[in-house]
């Protein structure tokens, strides 16, 4: 089969490789019928991550399932379309068991289909064919009226705005809410489209790109664009960072209120960035920094979307065939999706 690879900086190319097969119970073969690029991504291939290449890419999902162990015959069907986790997960330790599926004990920690080191084991969402180790709990069905294309990212870019937000707002509807828009640049915009729904306070958009900012107003929500971030926008009860700049950063903890919360999408590489600690401990801010809880968020928002509370569909802006993926992958766009059906 075919799955397209991250060779060195700036370059990606298809290989040919062995098609997976099942080797052992709670096993599965899927076949990609929707991959969704990751804001993670184009920064994996530039060379801007401590991913280090060869690795088969991609990581966010829906599929087709093609085949199952026999253990699995009475709860999956060739033919079911399925999300995937992309964490790899057993369901079965205590870290799964306890809702931190993210942190599961059985698999090396923070293995994850197409980002290495795990990609060289588990592969890349780009493929012909993807095998999924731990099926009954990786896999979570797709309802009839989901449109795979519409939820490719689920697992991860759209996972992401549950973490950022819905976990906040379940619990205080009223919040007052800022987005910090930037290189997460789909999960600002996902995050912003939940805390429309999901809060009774106002809900702020802001971002250095105009067409990101005009995205956001199409879809309803109070956008402001900016050349560069400020210092602070005022106070917020909710403060989502997706910017991923030292600037966003700053105007992020700067706007955050007192007993506020600050989640954050991004991903710095260093250890070195400032936190206003002193001002955090006197106004009992609470900071949220980690990766997503991939399984155990997409379970969240799928809720939201099969019942038409909550179209992830719309922040999409480019598509392509999985053929001209190699091609399209590099190609500017907020949010990319690869479809093969």
């Amino acid at each position: 089969m075919k799955r397209l690879v991250f060779q060195k900086k700036g370059i990606i190319d298809w290989e040919e490789c062995p098609a997976p097969v099942i080797t052992g119970p709670n096993q599965a073969i899927v076949r990609p019928l929707a991959i969704a690029r990751c804001d993670l991504d184009i920064p994996i291939v530039l060379g801007q991550t401590l991913f280090r290449p060869p690795f088969a890419i991609g990581h966010e999902f829906v599929g087709s399932i093609e085949s199952v162990s026999e253990d699995l015959a009475g709860q999956f069907q060739k033919g079911d379309r399925v999300a995937v986790a992309f964490q790899i997960s057993c369901g079965t330790c205590p870290m799964c068991t306890g809702g931190l599926s993210k942190n599961c004990t059985t698999v090396t920690p923070a293995a994850n289909y197409g980002m290495a080191p795990a990609a060289k084991e588990f592969g890349g969402a780009l493929a012909d064919f993807v095998k999924v180790p731990f099926a009954s709990s990786m896999l979570l069905r797709l309802p009839p009226n989901v449109p795979a294309a519409s939820v490719a990212s689920l697992s991860d870019n759209i996972a992401e705005a549950w973490k950022l937000a819905g976990s906040v707002l379940s619990n205080r509807p009223s919040s007052t809410v800022l987005i910090l828009g930037g290189v997460a640049s789909s999960i600002g915009l996902y995050t912003a489209m939940l805390a429309k729904i999901m809060t009774k306070g106002s809900v702020l958009y802001m971002d250095t790109d105009p067409a990101r900012v005009l995205h956001a107003e199409r879809l309803g929500i109070q956008a402001e664009h900016v050349k560069e971030f400020p210092k602070s926008r005022g106070k917020f009860d909710l403060v989502c960072e997706c910017a991923a700049s030292e600037a966003g950063w700053t105007c992020a903890t700067r706007s955050v209120a007192p007993a506020g919360v600050l989640t954050t999408a991004s991903i710095f590489w260093t250890n070195k960035l400032e936190i206003p600690f002193l001002e955090f401990y006197n106004g009992g801010v609470e900071l949220r920094i980690s990766r997503v809880d991939s399984r155990e968020m997409m379970e969240k928002m799928l809720t939201l979307i099969s019942d038409g509370t909550y179209d992830p569909g719309l922040v999409t802006t480019s598509t392509a065939s999985l053929a001209d993926a190699k091609e399209a992958w590099m190609e500017p766009a907020t949010k990319l999706v690869i479809t093969n059906e």
